[in-house]
């Protein structure tokens, strides 16, 4: 038995701004959306993310948040947002 795998890479990245579960306030969100896969959306508050609703697993590695948190806010720039 084989398996495929589609890698799909994000077609649109937005900004939303959304109430945060984690951070518990409204915050900023990039909002990526692949084809196959849906949207992808990261706060630029925390570094979490979701996907269909339901929490990413938090990697087990030292200086993820804030990486994540780097990743977002840089691609949020990117496309205009004032950080």
């Amino acid at each position: 038995m084989s398996y495929v795998h589609i890698y799909a890479p994000a077609t649109t990245t937005e900004c939303a701004v959304i109430d945060c579960p984690v951070c518990q306030r409204p915050r900023r969100m990039l909002a990526q959306h692949a084809e196959w896969y849906g949207y992808t959306i990261t706060c630029a508050g925390c570094g979490d993310k979701w996907s269909d609703g339901e929490m990413h697993d938090r990697p087990f590695e030292r200086g993820w948040r804030r990486q994540s948190i780097e990743y977002a806010r840089k691609k949020l720039a990117s496309i205009g947002v004032p950080a």
